[in-house]
């Protein structure tokens, strides 16, 4: 689940953007896209900030388990 868990955005903003595409090309009105597309917009952008949050906390934590891992060597 780690592996696939940062590119849940990718595949978020590629299926608003294929439902945009081609779920109103029969359509006569062209501007029919714009109620789905542009109130979904944002969630891609959490989706991103989410995920590089969790990885940011890893890092976090990694950093600071080998600055406990280097203290406990020099003492």
């Amino acid at each position: 689940m780690k592996k696939i868990n940062h590119w849940t955005p990718t595949g978020f903003c590629a299926f608003i953007s294929f439902v945009t595409l081609f779920g109103f090309m029969g359509s006569s009105d062209t501007n029919l896209w714009r109620p789905f597309f542009f109130p979904f917009l944002p969630l891609c952008f959490m989706f991103v900030g989410f995920a590089t949050m969790q990885m940011h906390r890893e890092l976090r934590e990694l950093r600071q388990r080998i600055t406990e891992l280097e203290e406990q060597r020099a003492s």
